[in-house]
C-alpha cells in the first residue's frame, strides 16, 4: 500500500476511494466516491470544501475536519466510466460507508453491478488492501509540525548568523 502524507502527491488517474473518520478502533468509512482525476477529488473534499457533500449543497454533508485519512483502489477497467461506477456500487456494500456519494447510476453501470462475475471482483478488491491511503493530520499533528518547522527556521537563522560572522571578521 502506497502511504502518502500530502493530497499534491496523490495520483491524478481514476479510482474508487473512501474517507474514514475516527481513529484505531473508532476507524469508520465516512464517505465512498469514485473519481476520474483521484487528485483533484479529494482536493475539491480536503482542500478547496466545494464538493456538493462539503458545502451542504447535499441532503447531508461531510464534516471534513473530522476525516482522518483517505484510501483509494485503483483498477485498469475504472478506466472506463461504467465499470468505475458499477464498482463503486460494489464499494457502497463492502464498505458500508455512513455516507454515500450521488444518486444511483442508472443503465449499464446498475446492469454491471448486479453482474455476479463482476460483483465478486470488484469485492476482492475492495477487501484487499487498498492501492493507498492518505493520513490526514489532526490540529495536534500540524501545530506539532509547525513548531518543529518553526525550530528548524530558528536554528537555521543562528547558524547563518554565526557564518556571516565569522565571514566579516575574517
Amino acid at each position: 500500500m502506497i502511504e502518502l502524507d500530502s493530497v499534491a502527491s496523490l495520483p491524478a488517474g481514476p479510482a474508487v476511494y473512501a474517507l474514514y473518520g475516527g481513529r484505531g478502533r473508532g476507524l469508520h468509512v465516512a464517505y465512498v466516491g469514485s473519481a476520474r482525476d483521484l487528485r483533484i477529488r479529494l482536493t475539491q473534499h480536503l482542500i478547496r470544501r466545494d464538493s456538493s457533500i462539503t458545502t451542504g449543497a447535499s441532503v447531508v454533508t461531510l464534516h471534513v475536519d473530522a476525516v482522518t485519512e483517505a484510501r483509494w483502489w485503483e483498477h485498469a477497467d475504472f478506466s472506463d466510466e461504467t465499470h468505475m461506477l458499477a464498482a463503486e456500487l460494489v464499494a457502497f456494500d463492502v464498505l458500508d460507508p455512513v455516507l454515500r456519494s450521488r444518486g444511483q447510476p442508472q443503465g449499464a453501470a446498475q446492469s454491471l453491478a448486479h453482474d455476479e462475475r463482476f460483483r465478486g471482483d470488484m469485492a476482492r478488491v475492495f477487501t484487499e488492501d487498498a492501492t493507498g491511503r492518505l493520513r490526514i493530520p489532526s490540529l495536534r499533528d500540524a501545530l506539532e509540525r509547525i513548531d518543529a518547522l518553526e525550530e528548524r527556521v530558528r536554528a537555521l537563522e543562528r547558524a547563518l548568523e554565526r557564518a556571516l560572522g565569522d565571514h566579516t571578521r575574517s
